[in-house]
């Protein structure tokens, strides 16, 4: 009895290893395709979840950077670790200029923020910036690039909240 189990556990894992190598089943086309982690990839993908998008200029000196519009809010979004066209991470950054404002800056507000989500704000010289990354090296889906940047959006509405 026993040796029949481990014969049908054998036949059910080899005929399902190719579905599971990619063999048998074509990839789901759609928001679950892996994209290619490329400037223009990931600018088609942001702008196919909805949002305007402007590739800023290149400079040889510095990795790919484009802004985004979501709805009132400018978010600088850039890449990081690009070789060969392939990058390895993304990054979001919304900032708030406070330059004007006599007070100093509240880093106390940013600890007690940075203690409690997964964003990261600080403060620099006058302005309060609020950032999220991440990883894109081998790719990523469209669904997941939308979740992020709809969760980075969402913090970005409750940490202006939080600003004096």
């Amino acid at each position: 009895m026993k040796k029949n189990l481990v014969s049908a556990a054998l036949l059910v894992l080899t005929l399902s290893a190719p579905a599971l190598a990619g063999g048998a089943a074509a990839p789901m086309a759609g928001a679950g395709q892996v994209v290619a982690a490329t400037p223009a990839a990931l600018m088609a993908a942001l702008k196919e979840a909805g949002y305007r998008v402007t590739m800023d200029p290149v400079s040889p000196d510095s990795d790919p950077s484009m802004t985004v519009m979501a709805g009132d809010y400018e978010v600088s979004v850039w890449l990081s670790n690009c070789k060969a066209g392939s990058c390895g991470r993304v990054t979001a950054s919304t900032s708030w200029d406070y330059s004007d404002s006599e007070e100093e800056l509240d880093t106390a507000l940013v600890n007690d923020w940075n203690g409690n989500y997964y964003t990261q704000a600080y403060a620099y010289e006058g302005a309060y910036y609020l950032d999220s990354s991440m990883p894109i090296s081998g790719g990523y889906t469209r669904a997941t690039l939308k979740a992020w940047m709809t969760d980075y959006l969402s913090d970005v509405k409750d940490f202006e909240l939080e600003l004096p």
